[in-house]
């Protein structure tokens, strides 16, 4: 405490009430202003010959009062760090005041630096296979003026990443190791939360970065359950995408979202794009992949990022997938029937078949008997092809066929067996 010796204070009995002679002394210049960290707080003593005083630090081209110490207060402060200006440089001074209120020289304390971390920048986020999002970022290092300064703490700075958002219970912290060499992962951030990094060290937090919005993409799709040989099985798609459950959530940008269509022959096998297109979100994209064998099909659109940090919101896109499906393959007949479909008894007639895929195999004729289909004869097809001479008999008779074919393999992949449309042979 600062307590009064009695010389001292008959000195300032005797002289009450008289006037303070021009040539009076300004206060002492305090000494040995030491700073010094006590938990989170800084503390900052000094020596006087028991006046009050005034505390400040300067930087930032501005001084900050610290306290103002009365004559009775130790030579002792705490102050948050919080309230020191930032700069390079910089020191507590004190100083020591008279009863009416006139300041002594400044004693200064050893100078020191209050800078707080650049603000780190985040270039590229993506979307990795186990959902995580790695980002690479860049930090400007601090150029440290004052080396060893008694307020150097080489532990206190750190850098985190923040998920929160509508996707996230609580907000998420994810401590970052200070190397900006490597991308760091974020742990499956739930879609439609927000990423944000920050820095900090004993002197405050610097401007967060980001935010990485994780999107979320819907999708619109349908595959025919089965389809003719080398035919389209799959329809329009359609992709919407969302950035975050707020009014302003908007399409990020107009890239174009490219989707795939993939195949596989059974689930052990892995999955193989077949045909890939691409559209602006919200447009229908058109997916002419052909049907080229019985096998399990899913549409697939591919983890998104966005191109550019510059200008434009960072966002990132889990892959996401349609529910498989089986697509079943069947033959795709062309020109199949008699040629004439109507001849006199006794004559010549052809039955004709064309058909894809255009292998060999052993089809058969069937005859409608009123109640059921019968085989009639084996139709032979060469390359999908057969060209058959057949005497018309049955005078009078109108009568319904159609071609069965069996279940074929082509390059490992099953058509399945397939039935033509039914057509008629009139005997005259």
């Amino acid at each position: 405490m600062r307590n009064l010796t009695a010389a001292t204070a008959a000195a300032v009995l005797l002289t009450a009430g008289l006037a303070s002679p021009a040539w009076a002394e300004v206060p002492p210049r305090p000494t040995q202003v030491r700073v010094s960290w006590v938990g989170d707080q800084i503390r900052v003593t000094w020596q006087d010959q028991g006046e009050a005083n005034i505390l400040r630090v300067y930087g930032g081209g501005k001084a900050v009062v610290l306290g103002r110490p009365a004559i009775t207060d130790p030579n002792e402060i705490l102050v948050s760090p919080g309230i020191f200006p930032e700069d390079e440089s910089t020191q507590v001074s004190v100083t020591s005041t008279d009863a009416d209120g006139f300041e002594g020289p400044r004693g200064g304390s050893t100078s020191f630096d209050t800078r707080r971390p650049y603000r780190p920048e985040i270039r590229q986020p993506s979307m990795r296979p186990d959902l995580s999002v790695a980002l690479v970022w860049s930090q400007e290092p601090i150029v440290d003026a004052n080396p060893g300064d008694p307020l150097d703490r080489d532990d206190a700075t750190w850098v985190k990443a923040t998920v929160t958002g509508p996707g996230a219970e609580q907000p998420q912290h994810y401590p970052m190791p200070l190397d900006d060499d490597l991308p760091f992962d974020v742990p499956a951030p739930p879609q439609l939360s927000t990423i944000t990094l920050s820095a900090g060290n004993e002197w405050g937090t610097s401007p967060g970065a980001g935010p990485v919005r994780v999107g979320i993409t819907r999708m619109d799709s349908k595959i025919l359950p089965q389809q003719a040989y080398n035919t389209d099985f799959v329809g329009d798609v359609t992709l919407h995408r969302y950035l975050c459950a707020c009014p302003e959530d908007l399409t990020p940008d107009q890239d174009a979202v490219e989707a795939e269509v993939q195949a596989r022959p059974n689930s052990a096998a892995p999955w193989k794009t077949i045909y890939r297109n691409a559209r602006t979100p919200g447009t229908p994209i058109p997916m002419s992949a052909l049907s080229k064998g019985s096998q399990q099909y899913r549409i697939f659109v591919p983890a998104y990022t966005t191109r550019s940090w510059i200008n434009r919101p960072l966002v990132v896109m889990r892959p996401v997938s349609s529910s498989v499906k089986t697509s079943l393959t069947l033959a795709l007949f062309g020109k199949t029937g008699f040629f004439p479909a109507s001849a006199p008894v006794s004559a010549t007639t052809k039955l004709i078949v064309q058909l894809s895929p255009q292998v060999d195999m052993k089809a058969a004729l069937q005859r409608w008997d009123g109640k059921q289909w019968r085989y009639a004869r084996e139709v032979a097809l060469a390359k999908g092809h057969a060209d058959i001479a057949i005497r018309a008999a049955g005078r009078g008779t109108t009568t319904k066929y159609r071609i069965l074919t069996p279940r074929v393999m082509v390059k490992g992949l099953p058509v399945e067996a397939s039935t033509s449309s039914p057509f008629t042979l009139t005997v005259r």
